[in-house]
């Protein structure tokens, strides 16, 4: 089967980086109770079933991959004894974010069991980027809880039957892109970022001609005290909290660079068919948002511009970040965000913990190994406020220049929460500060 535009990238950047684990997803989850081993492996093979993305690798047919989708894939979900508490466990989730996978060979999904205590737990996956992406998870959980319920009940499984496998949308792309709406999107696109230039991130170290991609992160909280009003001026302004935080962020890069016209990359989502909406697959495209608050008198006026630049980046977040790479010509060099070094990321959190029959299920945070960007901001809002997250490429950036641009970033936030009508010379001047970013590794 054809790849999609997105898998021939990902299939591009392994072949020049020898296999790494740059876009390798791990993800972790604790199970507390009386786990029934048995009944979750066998829950995770009929979701590997349902779903040909888990089944998929990668061959070349001339100079091009192409989608190899197994007929049947069996996953044997081996059980390791993990003694040392956290700390033990964090070293073993750190040492699965270093393993890359084989596009060739496969597989592109995995999954194991470490065994803390007996009736402690963490299920342990991993997946490479171009057969999954956030969504996934979602569907793959959800889907798992069915299937483990029913195979320690009794019953069917409560799941919906796929209706579209990802290398249908594969399939459809290449249509697409053949149509009027695919060129429209493109024209806007060239349009939009005509004259923008790349926005180079003033770093603690000079860049060197290959960046290497181990990552630096460091995490920051904000109470949902200290954002009190949020809800009434987003609604006054009719913005959704991500287009607030892309606006905060904005300020915070324009402070730290002295530019205005700045573009950044977003990661959404292009299920553009409801069927594809229950579906496992890599369907994440980056779209480009120049915001340039050259004109903007206050905060407020920031966060409308921000509105429009999002509600016109919906309207055209179909066309393939890749494909428009090509048409942008000459000006961009090889790296994949050469366009913009930055991207932000905005997300809801899951549930905290989930019941499945006689177990609590608890997400494990993990931590990238490698940085796909120069930087990456990452915001995830939650019942008690807002977690966050930058990442940076550690060759760039020492730790204490991350952990300053996470201190302004959270201290803009609280001023135009109490102040949206703050004048953005005043925003872009030296922040009063309120004191320093709850961050961590």
């Amino acid at each position: 089967m054809p790849a999609s535009v997105g898998q021939e990238a990902l299939w591009l950047i392994d072949q020049l980086n020898g296999g790494s684990a740059q876009y390798s997803m791990v993800f972790a989850f604790r199970v507390h109770g009386e786990l029934n081993v048995s009944a979750l492996g066998w829950g995770l093979n009929q979701v590997i079933a349902r779903h040909g993305a888990l089944r998929t690798t990668f061959t070349e047919v001339d100079g091009r991959p192409r989608q190899k989708i197994a007929d049947e894939l069996v996953l044997h979900l081996d059980v390791e004894v993990v003694s040392g508490g956290d700390e033990a466990v964090r070293r073993r989730l750190d040492q699965e974010a270093g393993r890359g996978f084989d596009l060739h060979a496969g597989p592109l999904f995995r999954a194991g069991l470490l065994k803390t205590a007996d009736r402690d737990h963490v299920l342990l996956m991993a997946a490479h980027h171009a057969i999954f992406d956030g969504r996934s998870l979602d569907l793959l959980m959800s889907e798992l809880r069915e299937f483990y319920t029913a195979a320690v009940e009794g019953g069917t499984a409560a799941v919906e039957p796929v209706v579209a496998q990802y290398a249908d949308f594969a399939g459809a792309e290449s249509d697409w892109l053949e149509s009027a709406e695919s060129k429209a999107q493109l024209e806007f696109w060239r349009r939009t970022l005509d004259g923008a230039e790349p926005f180079r991130l003033p770093g603690s170290r000079p860049r060197p001609a290959i960046a290497p991609d181990a990552g630096e992160t460091v995490e920051f909280e904000v109470a949902a005290e200290d954002v009190g009003d949020l809800s009434g001026l987003l609604a006054a302004e009719r913005v959704t909290p991500f287009m607030f935080m892309v606006a905060v962020h904005h300020v915070t890069l324009a402070r730290m660079s002295g530019q205005r016209d700045i573009v950044v990359g977003s990661p959404m989502s292009n299920r553009r068919e409801v069927a594809l909406l229950r579906t496992i697959g890599y369907f994440l495209n980056i779209v480009a948002l120049r915001i340039d608050s050259a004109g903007d008198r206050t905060f407020r006026d920031l966060l409308r511009r921000v509105r429009n630049v999002s509600l016109d980046a919906y309207e055209n977040k179909d066309y393939p970040f890749e494909k428009l790479v090509a048409h942008l010509g000459p000006r961009r060099d090889r790296r994949a965000t050469a366009l913009f070094e930055t991207v932000f990321s905005f997300d809801n959190a899951s549930v905290d913990v989930d019941v499945w029959p006689g177990l609590e299920i608890e997400p494990v945070d993990t931590e990238e190994a490698t940085a796909k960007s120069d930087m990456a901001f990452s915001i995830l809002s939650t019942e008690r406020g807002f977690r966050g997250s930058i990442a940076c490429r550690a060759a760039l950036f020492d730790r204490a220049t991350i952990e300053s641009l996470a201190t302004e970033f959270v201290t803009t936030l609280r001023r135009v929460t109490r102040d949206p009508d703050a004048e953005l010379p005043d925003l872009l001047a030296d922040l009063p500060t309120n004191g320093p970013a709850s961050s961590g590794a």
